[in-house]
């Protein structure tokens, strides 16, 4: 079952890609500079996401004002005279600032806006591979990588600890990374923040192949970065 997991999810990648050199995932210090470490024990910062749901009012503006505004799967929300603004990735105070701009930019004078979010989409994290139990989870507010394997009810007795890798979508792309679980459990490598929408696989020898065999099937550079 844990095989098949990982060739439905590696053949999604693989499936589109032409043949191309083989690479590899950064390991090591490697990996910490492309998955940063974070610090899940400082509250997160309340951003606004795809699916979110919005209030807008502009103070003497009752038709520019929204009392329901959806955020769509690109991260934007239609705003009348506006069109669409980006707002995934603002908090609400942020994007009201935004708004505040390009109104005055354009139709106000001085104009006042206030942001609020009314209702957050689930924010959700993918844990499979060698794992108990593999499945899409919902986030607590901030999560490390040894809590999103802990979601999954840890690993099975044939997980390899230093092949656990992260999957992560960085500006369009998406970016990978492998980390060494043991050495964060033992505090010789530093934990890292999972994000939402991550993906964490945890291998083993035979996931190791499956790895390599979709890497060789990937155009990508020299190091593992961009698929």
């Amino acid at each position: 079952m844990i095989k098949q997991c990982l060739v439905l999810i590696l053949g999604i990648f693989a499936a589109s890609c032409a043949s191309g050199p083989a690479a590899q995932l950064p390991s090591g210090q490697a990996a910490y500079d492309i998955v940063p470490t974070g610090d899940v024990v400082a509250p997160r910062r309340s951003e606004i996401g795809p699916n979110d749901e919005l209030s807008i009012s502009v103070f003497r503006e009752p038709d520019l004002s929204l009392e329901r505004a959806l955020v769509d799967s690109d991260g934007r929300v239609q705003v009348p005279l506006l069109g669409s603004v980006p707002a995934a990735g603002l908090t609400a105070s942020e994007f009201a600032r935004t708004l505040e701009q390009q109104f005055g930019a354009r139709y106000l004078v001085d104009p006042s806006v206030t942001v609020a979010l009314t209702r957050a989409s689930l924010r959700r994290v993918t844990v499979t591979g060698a794992v108990t139990k593999p499945g899409v989870y919902d986030m607590p507010s901030r999560l490390s990588l040894v809590d999103a394997v802990a979601l999954a009810a840890g690993p099975t007795n044939v997980a390899k600890f230093d092949q656990v890798v992260v999957f992560r979508r960085v500006e369009g792309e998406r970016i990978g990374a492998i980390f060494n679980l043991a050495m964060i459990n033992s505090g010789n490598a530093a934990d890292v923040e999972i994000l939402p929408g991550d993906q964490v696989i945890v291998g083993t020898d035979s996931l190791r192949q499956l790895y390599r065999d979709a890497l060789t099937a990937a155009p990508l550079l020299g190091v593992f970065r961009v698929f």
